[in-house]
């Protein structure tokens, strides 16, 4: 990983691996991790207060923009994802000082056109959390 970059890897695996950058983040909104409540009230108990459970918890919405790297396509297997209605286990690694890693699998529900800038191409594109996201520290 170069640099302060936040970058973004795909496994081709079930999510137990993941090789190297497939593309920089420049721009990004995590998802915010919700979780539904459902009611667990017992009724005729000696207080009238409303108890609540966790119910299914939910990764949220992850927007980026990436930029692609010169020769690398990498990045287009996620935009195949869409279009071929599969999912991918994506990893996104922060570097110091946060170094951590956050690995899930993604449905890609959002797709942009790639945009020329500056000699630079990117692209935008929303990645829904399928199940738990997996937190560690970057190695």
């Amino acid at each position: 990983m170069k640099g302060k970059l936040v970058s973004l890897h795909l496994s081709t695996d079930d999510g137990t691996s993941f090789g190297n950058s497939i593309a920089d983040i420049m721009t990004m909104e995590p998802g915010e991790m919700t979780s539904e409540v459902v009611d667990a009230t017992q009724y005729g108990t000696e207080h009238d207060w409303k108890e609540s459970d966790y119910g299914l918890r939910d990764g949220g919405e992850w927007n980026i923009t990436v930029r692609y790297r010169e020769t690398q396509t990498d990045v287009e297997s996620i935009i195949d994802a869409f279009h071929n209605g599969t999912k991918n286990h994506v990893q996104v690694q922060f570097p110091a000082p946060i170094s951590k890693t956050l690995s899930f699998r993604c449905l890609t529900t959002k797709v942009g056109y790639a945009i020329p800038k500056e000699g630079q191409i990117d692209r935008s594109l929303t990645l829904k959390v399928d199940g738990p996201i997996l937190e560690e520290d970057l190695t």
